[in-house]
């Protein structure tokens, strides 16, 4: 069973930056509300296996890398659906967004900002720190 319920979802970071797809298999960035239906929220679906996949709700395609995980690895939008592994941080619906079957060369590799200091800021494949809350995504559940 998912983390959370199947539905739609803002995916946020502190100071209520959002994961946003302006196009439908661009990079994925984090912006502000950019007040464009559907960029900024995602279908959240449970799988059986207890991960997720994460769809653009405007674009329709899924949030994902490309070919296999590495460290670094740039997140885009894609038609192929890439599961996601949800683990629980402190806060309710506050998760860190980890790719399942890990670790990949000695390490857990969780969605998190890119090491590329540009405008607007890129998503990327990053080791995962369980205990780094600026790697915390919040969920927030659009009615």
């Amino acid at each position: 069973m998912a983390p959370v319920p199947n539905g739609v979802y803002a995916i946020t970071k502190q100071y209520e930056q959002l994961i946003t797809l302006l196009e439908p298999k661009d990079l994925a960035v984090l912006l502000p509300p950019t007040g464009q239906p559907g960029d900024q929220e995602w279908q959240i679906e449970g799988r059986d296996d207890g991960n997720v996949t994460i769809r653009n709700l405007r674009h329709q395609t899924f949030l994902t890398y490309d070919n296999d995980p590495n460290l670094n690895e740039m997140i885009m939008g894609s038609t192929e659906p890439r599961p996601w592994a949800l683990y629980q941080a402190a806060q309710p619906f506050s998760f860190h967004v980890v790719v399942p079957g890990g670790p990949i060369e000695g390490v857990e590799l969780a969605l998190d900002l890119s090491l590329l200091r540009i405008f607007p800021p890129r998503l990327a494949l990053r080791p995962l720190d369980v205990n780094d809350q600026r790697q915390v995504w919040r969920f927030e559940l659009h009615e």
